[in-house]
């Protein structure tokens, strides 16, 4: 099978993106539902996946799992994401597709705000990118565009 709207390479921007959602769903240990239909609803609304099919997706899911599973905390996890997202464009919509999946289930845990901040802090994104970040995640709205 060939999987023409997905780079499963380690060092792809695609692969950081999943990485990154995969992250912030199982921040608290648990993947639920709303979160991983929030993971698709992202996926399936953004260009930066224009083509892909569910099942693409659910491999691209399994495989960014996969690599996040492999690591041992962030402190290890956070820079090799950052690396595959150098433009702050690109950093702020990684954070934008996390917060969003975790705030998927309308109850922000200790651990995902931990992830979430982790993230803001290896990502170098300001405070006010934050909130306009959160605001569009919590209304379930399109990330900016800018973002």
């Amino acid at each position: 099978m060939t999987h023409r709207h997905i780079h499963f390479g380690d060092r792809s921007r695609q692969a950081a993106l999943f990485e990154t959602m995969i992250l912030a769903a199982g921040a608290d240990g648990v993947v639920t539902k709303d979160e991983i239909e929030e993971i698709y609803r992202r996926v399936f609304e953004r260009p930066e996946f224009k083509g892909i099919q569910t099942q693409d997706l659910r491999d691209a899911l399994q495989h960014a799992a996969d690599q996040v599973a492999k690591e041992k905390d962030l402190a290890h996890l956070l820079p090799s994401i950052a690396k595959r997202l150098p433009e702050a464009t690109s950093r702020q919509l990684a954070f934008g597709l996390a917060a969003s999946v975790a705030m998927a289930n309308r109850k922000q845990l200790p651990h995902e705000l931990q992830v979430l901040k982790a993230l803001q802090r290896a990502f170098d994104i300001a405070d006010a990118d934050v909130v306009e970040l959160f605001d569009a995640a919590e209304r379930h709205a399109p990330l900016p565009t800018h973002a």
